[in-house]
């Protein structure tokens, strides 16, 4: 899910989150759907449709796709295109790295995403499944991850340290700001150095 109003002038422009089962969403926020619909003639005799749907993608390129979406590279890009909201289209033009099972990043992305997305009772079961994902809840934790899942993102999308460095220092900043301040965006570069001579 994430959220339709934006602005390119926000701390964050894109903000997208992976909601817990039965959560109702209003026409303030927009839905990607881990499953698709393919019904056949046996599934249309059944009670229910269950049978019919089918995975588009699993519980970790779900993580990983959320982790993209909620990086700087990729928030950097979507307000180049956005004035007060995000419709879909702008959203499906937009470029994204496609990492799978495999790829470089996929792991360190995924598990930093989910760590900052599964806390509380509600996803219990969504950590189990992940294998016990151990959620970060402290401020400071939060923003260590969410710098890791920052810098990971600039190596996934292929810029070097100066394209990086650009996107960092060109980056919008809000004059009050509640997490990116210039020693977060500095946190950022640091931890794209420390994965780039750990690579």
């Amino acid at each position: 899910m994430y959220r339709r109003i934006a602005n390119a002038t926000n701390e964050r422009s894109l903000i997208a989150t992976v909601i817990p089962p039965g959560t109702v969403c209003h026409d303030g926020v927009y839905t990607v759907q881990p499953f698709t619909l393919n019904p056949t003639e046996s599934d249309l005799s059944e009670k229910t449709l269950h049978s019919a749907y089918e995975r588009v993608f699993t519980d970790c390129e779900l993580f990983v796709f959320l982790g993209l979406l909620n990086s700087i590279p990729f928030d950097f890009l979507i307000r180049t295109k956005i004035d007060t909201t995000i419709p879909v289209y702008k959203l499906e033009e937009s470029q994204a790295p496609r990492l799978t099972e495999g790829d470089e990043w996929f792991e360190y992305i995924w598990k930093r995403a989910a760590r900052l997305n599964c806390y509380g009772d509600e996803f219990e079961e969504m950590r189990d499944r992940l294998g016990g994902i151990d959620p970060a809840t402290d401020m400071s934790e939060r923003q260590e991850v969410q710098a890791e899942l920052d810098a990971a993102a600039f190596h996934a999308y292929g810029l070097d340290r100066e394209q990086t460095a650009f996107v960092l220092d060109d980056f919008h900043r809000v004059q009050n700001p509640r997490l990116m301040d210039d020693e977060y965006f500095e946190m950022v570069l640091e931890r794209y150095d420390d994965l780039a001579g750990a690579g």
